[in-house]
């Protein structure tokens, strides 16, 4: 669990930046992915062939290792991958993917970018996710 109440989590499918905001600390983490898709282009069958890369859960629950259960999170990156860690929550934990947005910067994954949308978020006055601002439905 993280000592941070808000989190930016920037998400594709071999990595992510974690983006955490307490007051005006910051701090970034970055979490790789064990599952290489490389192993995964052997013949013209199953996502190489048009269907989805596999989700890698394992990933994700280590991603949700450095989020606060008690905090908001924004999730934003290229493709289908913050879809799938929404899709993640939604099944391990209601209570977070409750409180989440999803905000299509697309690769803007910079550390200074990543910030620079946690505070338009997550600072300001008594700014918070809680209020409904961007919410989910």
């Amino acid at each position: 669990m993280s000592d941070f109440n808000h989190a930016i989590v920037w998400i594709d499918h071999s990595e992510a930046t974690v983006a955490r905001f307490r007051g005006t600390e910051e701090s970034d983490v970055d979490v790789h992915s064990h599952t290489s898709l490389q192993r995964l282009h052997h013949g013209a069958t199953g996502w190489e062939a048009g269907g989805n890369v596999p989700e890698d859960t394992e990933f994700f629950r280590r991603i949700l290792g450095n989020l606060d259960p008690n905090g908001d999170v924004v999730i934003t990156g290229p493709g289908n991958a913050k879809g799938g860690f929404k899709a993640f929550l939604d099944l391990h934990r209601p209570d977070l993917s409750a409180r989440l947005i999803l905000d299509d910067v697309g690769d803007q994954r910079r550390p200074d970018a990543l910030r620079a949308l946690g505070r338009r978020y997550f600072t300001g006055a008594g700014a918070s996710l809680s209020q409904g601002e961007g919410r989910i439905d």
